[in-house]
């Protein structure tokens, strides 16, 4: 029975895609933008934990621009959504027509032996993030979550990798990461969510110490590998640009008298502030639905939401 329903669901969600992959982009964005506004009306904890991280991060904003942000919030998540079911159908040609990486260049003269390793988030488009990447001829890694459905997550990985990118188990990462990059291959991590505190550096976000995983900086002091940050935003007119920051951390790779913690500490330091200033330039486009200070510091106050 359960191998039926997983079958079952399997097929669901690839045809929803199917059917949905047949609209206008503009009428996938309207429906899942209606869905997650829907969701912030009756689903309380969604609205509490935006409305919160909101406050969190912009103290001095009006409650009038909160409820503004929240409502074009739902509309990129909608986008987001809208830009996955659209994946296998993008191409080249429409990547380098809808799709500006300022930084390509810089990025491009970085690659080599180790890999670059790459900071990221969930901010904006995400999946098309990657996917243009790969598309613009630098496919890479990238840590992800599996699924518990084996058939569904073969299948949503198949999407991810279809234009060169590989998919790593996020159980288990740090070995594939450092591998990929000894071997010349960049890897992309999304680091901007809360983790537990066992494996958590706190570092500053938006003024605010946030649980963020420490394998970044690990990685990156064990293979000195180039780091940059990077972002997508949308821009109107169904065009996007990446936004990317070079991090250079070889001083901090370089330094003997910083032990490991430190290191991971300054790494992580620096690619938080670049982040959020990222999000700074962006708000409607972040995550903001996720518990983003939800693991403590030793000594504060357990809740925040």
């Amino acid at each position: 029975m359960k191998q039926f329903v997983d079958v079952l669901a399997c097929w669901a969600v690839r045809a929803t895609f199917w059917l949905l992959g047949l609209l206008p982009q503009s009428a996938r964005v309207t429906i899942f933008a209606a869905l997650f506004r829907f969701a912030f009306v009756v689903v309380p904890r969604l609205r509490q934990t935006i409305r919160i991280n909101l406050a969190i991060a912009f103290p001095d904003k009006s409650e009038e621009w909160y409820r503004e942000i929240t409502r074009k919030n739902a509309t990129e998540m909608g986008r987001l959504l809208a830009d996955t079911v659209r994946l296998p159908r993008l191409d080249e040609a429409w990547v380098h027509s809808h799709v500006d990486i300022p930084i390509l260049e810089r990025y491009a003269a970085a690659q080599g032996t180790p890999g670059v390793l790459v900071a990221t988030g969930h901010l904006g488009s995400f999946e098309l993030l990657g996917h243009a990447i790969g598309l613009y001829g630098y496919p890479l890694s990238a840590v992800a979550r599996k699924f518990k459905s084996k058939r569904l997550d073969a299948w949503w990985t198949g999407l991810r990798e279809a234009r060169g990118n590989t998919i790593i188990d996020r159980k288990g990462a740090f070995r594939e990461i450092c591998k990929c990059i000894d071997s010349g291959r960049s890897v992309a991590v999304l680091f901007d969510q809360n983790v537990k505190s066992k494996h958590a550096v706190f570092v500053d976000w938006f003024g605010k110490p946030a649980a963020t995983t420490r394998a970044f900086a690990l990685a990156a002091i064990k293979t000195k590998a180039p780091v940059f940050v990077a972002s997508m935003r949308y821009l109107g007119g169904d065009t996007y640009r990446v936004a990317g920051v070079e991090c250079d951390c070889r001083e901090i790779y370089a330094d003997e008298t910083l032990d490991d913690d430190v290191k991971v500490q300054c790494i992580t330091e620096k690619i938080s502030t670049i982040y959020c200033a990222m999000i700074e330039e962006f708000p409607e486009g972040w995550f903001w639905l996720h518990r983003r200070w939800k693991t403590r510091p030793p000594g504060e106050p357990e809740r925040v939401y």
